[in-house]
């Protein structure tokens, strides 16, 4: 497609008019669509979540490892759980400035606690399972070569992540540079 094409295409696109109405609609709780999707994401994730700790307790013999071994189970496993209501709440409340220089300011604030709440719950959860499902074996050479690559897995995803938030918080923060210029 030829870029003269392209135009004509772009210029014959009627926008769509979005009333006041709807615009105001849209900012509330139940109709916002990003909070909308992590509503429902929160529901499966408890639910899945929920079935899990209902039937850990025979399926993965957990009557057999002491209560704190169970503790941190279920405690590891409420970490993504608590992770995705602060993500809800991070989401529900991104500003209450009208200055857009002082809002990303609080925007990134809070982004670097959310990023390093991430990073701490995905570790807890992964060492909670691993406690779990690793508490009482025999370990044998195998299963330390296993529990090596698994800790290799876990320390890659760990840093991808970091690099992620990374580079969110960095494109963030010279945004609000790029802001401090125009003074």
């Amino acid at each position: 497609m030829e870029l003269d094409d392209l135009k004509s295409d772009w210029n014959t696109i009627e926008p769509i008019s979005k009333s006041d109405e709807s615009l105001l609609l849209m900012l509330k709780e139940n109709k916002h669509p990003v909070l909308k999707s992590i509503r429902i994401q929160i529901r499966i994730e408890v639910t899945a979540w929920s079935l899990f700790l209902i039937g850990y307790y025979s399926m993965f013999d957990g009557v057999e490892k002491p209560l704190w071994v169970n503790l941190t189970l279920i405690l590891a496993v409420a970490m993504p759980i608590f992770h995705s209501l602060y993500g809800y709440y991070y989401n529900k409340y991104l500003t209450d400035d009208s200055n857009i220089k002082d809002a990303l300011d609080q925007l990134y604030n809070r982004l670097k606690k959310f990023a390093l709440f991430s990073i701490i719950s995905r570790l807890g959860f992964i060492y909670g399972l691993l406690l779990f499902f690793t508490y009482a074996i025999h370990f044998t050479t195998t299963k330390y070569i296993l529990l090596g690559f698994i800790a290799v897995v876990v320390s890659v995803q760990l840093f991808v992540l970091y690099c992620v938030w990374a580079k969110r918080l960095s494109i963030l923060k010279n945004l609000i540079k790029s802001f401090s210029t125009y003074k």
